[in-house]
């Protein structure tokens, strides 16, 4: 990442190896999660990824506590990812999405100051 683009992020990242369900209409993508915050997360890219990049897209995080689904768009793609930012978050699945960033922070104050700015 350049630092042009680290400072562009104002929402912290962290590494989280789950499986994820990329859906979109009646295809779907099974990939790996390589990152997550509060507004988006990247996954590996699909070999041959054919999907409609201004269409949302349905996520499903395959997790211990069960699936957690998200709803976000495409933001970009390259480097062998793609970034989705998720268009909202409930308060329930902003949680679920807090549980699974808080054991790779060291200061999960940090999060409870990005929350306020979402």
């Amino acid at each position: 990442m350049t630092e042009h683009e680290a400072d562009r992020r104002r929402y912290t990242r962290v590494a989280i190896e789950l499986p994820v369900e990329i859906r979109q209409g009646a295809s779907v993508w099974n990939r790996s999660l390589v990152n997550l915050s509060l507004t988006g997360l990247a996954v590996d890219e699909p070999p041959n990824f054919d999907a409609q990049y201004n269409e949302p897209f349905t996520i499903v995080l395959e997790t211990d506590q069960g699936d957690l689904e998200l709803h976000a768009y495409l933001q970009h793609a390259g480097r062998s990812q793609l970034g989705f930012a998720v268009e909202h978050l409930d308060a329930a699945t902003l949680e679920s999405v807090r549980g699974l960033m808080e054991p790779s922070i060291d200061d999960p104050a940090i999060l409870d100051e990005e929350v306020l700015t979402l």
